[in-house]
């Protein structure tokens, strides 16, 4: 922590320039640190500004491992997210080898929203083949497949690989990379969208 703070003073930040001394430039380091770990709290308060038309705040899900069948509502009135909602999507989307739970980033949520409304299927489901890995899972499946990645954005609980009934997935595949909402990509039998860095492949 300490040389990135002198970094920032290096780079002038912390000069007498605009009264900002070394002491504030050490705690601008800081509070920049914190505010990055706190990023996934804040946003379950907030959908960070996105426009509410493009989402309905709903979301019908079929997972195809546990057989288990999910509409919910996990945006309030207000465009916030509701914790309950988000509590029973982040046991959906748990890991089925190792039926462990892992938070899920919500802009996931507002992502497979936003893709829904985009390709005007407004009541139909996605069906998730895979969201959380745990990293013993993804350990396991990258020994059969070289395409799966061993920093997966499926252990962060940032992605999924999912299918929606009655679109066909070079229309989901172009839906999803025009909403540039992160990575896109497409395989035999489902398309993985995640939110990291926008990409495809």
């Amino acid at each position: 922590m300490r040389s990135k703070a002198k970094s920032l003073v290096h780079q002038g930040f912390a000069s007498n320039e605009g009264g900002i001394t070394r002491r504030k430039a050490l705690k601008l380091f800081i509070a920049g640190a914190m505010g990055a770990s706190l990023a996934p709290l804040c946003a379950l308060t907030a959908t960070a500004a996105l426009p509410l038309q493009t989402c309905s705040g709903h979301l019908a899900l079929y997972n195809m491992h546990t057989d288990e069948d999910l509409r919910i509502r996990y945006l309030t009135k207000r465009g916030g997210f509701e914790p309950k909602a988000l509590s029973r999507l982040n046991h959906f989307f748990r890991c089925h080898h190792t039926n462990k739970v892992h938070p899920i980033n919500p802009r996931l949520y507002l992502l497979l929203d936003r893709l829904r409304q985009k390709l005007g299927a407004h009541d139909r489901r996605f069906e998730l083949i895979s969201g959380f890995r745990s990293e013993d899972y993804n350990r396991l499946l990258r020994q059969k497949s070289s395409n799966v990645a061993k920093n997966s954005y499926h252990v962060q609980g940032m992605a999924a690989d999912i299918r929606l009934e009655g679109v066909a997935l070079a229309s989901i595949h172009q839906a999803a990379q025009q909403l540039k909402a992160g990575g896109v990509g497409r395989y035999n039998e489902f398309i993985h969208v995640d939110v990291g860095p926008v990409r495809s492949w």
